[in-house]
């Protein structure tokens, strides 16, 4: 039961960042279609596998305490600078795609960039932007999961699925509701589930 919670916080926490995408998309009637949002979930699948099964090939070599310990100490550092970043994000000046190494944090920020044709909609190939953007926390999420001997194949799917539908949600929201203020706190929300999750495996 643990377990499944573990996965249930890591797939939420890893994909609210895509509830927040998702409302300012709706709320500028930017359409994602269901296979660029597959596109998305797939590109979270891969990422999440890849670290799993890396976090837990790392695990092989150190004690489980010190595994679980170096897990929630990297899931405490993301939550608090994804906090922090947010938090300072505003004031500073968005980059574009082309500068380093912020293009990630730009796209959170306006997520119309993505949006490169100004159709109006998500196509293919701008769903993998979008995809590679909101699944770079999956490396030190799924890393973590891998410490913790959490399999790769479930954490995989959970977060993949999560993915889909905070995308297909948050379009929804934004859409109906104009719930523009829910973007900023999705965020903020994301990084404090980590920092929570990271506390209870050190205690």
């Amino acid at each position: 039961m643990l377990v499944l919670v573990h996965l249930l916080l890591i797939g939420i926490a890893a994909n609210l960042d895509n509830l927040g995408v998702g409302v300012a998309y709706g709320i500028r009637r930017i359409k994602i279609p269901a296979l660029p949002n597959l596109v998305v979930a797939a590109i979270a699948f891969l990422f999440t596998y890849v670290s799993v099964v890396a976090g837990a090939y790392t695990g092989r070599f150190i004690s489980d305490t010190a595994a679980r310990a170096i897990g929630a100490v990297l899931l405490i550092g993301v939550g608090v600078w994804v906090v922090l970043a947010q938090w300072r994000g505003p004031k500073e000046r968005p980059a574009s795609k082309g500068d380093q190494p912020n293009w990630v944090l730009a796209i959170l920020q306006e997520p119309e960039r993505v949006d490169a044709d100004n159709s109006g909609s998500i196509s293919l190939s701008e769903s993998l932007v979008l995809g590679a953007a909101l699944s770079i926390n999956c490396f030190t999420n799924g890393f973590s999961a891998g410490l913790w001997k959490l399999g790769a194949l479930p954490t995989s799917i959970c977060t993949a699925a999560f993915s889909y539908l905070t995308l297909w949600g948050g379009a929804v929201i934004g859409a109906r509701y104009a719930a523009e203020w829910l973007g900023s706190k999705a965020t903020v929300v994301a990084g404090c589930l980590l920092i929570l999750l990271g506390l209870h495996q050190l205690l």
